[in-house]
């Protein structure tokens, strides 16, 4: 099922790097979890995500492609967080910046849909 991120104020910056609504989302299947936020893809696999919770984003966190330790954060607005916890590191690439990540933090118009769909998807 597809899962929309929010987005916000900042929605026509976002834009300029390929975050439109269209290109903005999160699909989750029986096998793979695909993260897409504009030129951001990365596809994880079921068995690699151990849980996903509602989080808080940091003021500071800023919007848009966010990296931090182990950390990626595709936030389209400071609200409707999900925390994605991951069993083993995964490459991937923001921007152009190698990541391992472990922890990849969302915005999504309906987190709870997204949470639910995520634990009957197993």
């Amino acid at each position: 099922m597809r899962h929309a991120m929010k987005r916000g104020a900042w929605s026509p910056l976002l834009v300029l790097f390929g975050g439109t609504r269209e290109r903005s989302f999160v699909d989750v299947t029986p096998d793979v979890v695909t993260f897409r936020f504009g030129f951001f893809e990365a596809r994880i696999p079921r068995t690699d995500i151990l849980d996903a919770a509602r989080a808080q984003w940091p003021l500071l966190g800023g919007i848009g492609w966010r990296v931090g330790v182990g950390t990626v954060g595709l936030v389209g607005a400071r609200q409707n967080i999900v925390a994605v916890s991951l069993r083993e590191p995964q490459r991937v690439s923001v921007l152009g910046i190698p990541v391992r990540a472990r922890l990849i933090f969302v915005s999504l118009e309906e987190p709870e849909a997204f949470i639910a769909d995520l634990q009957s998807a197993t």
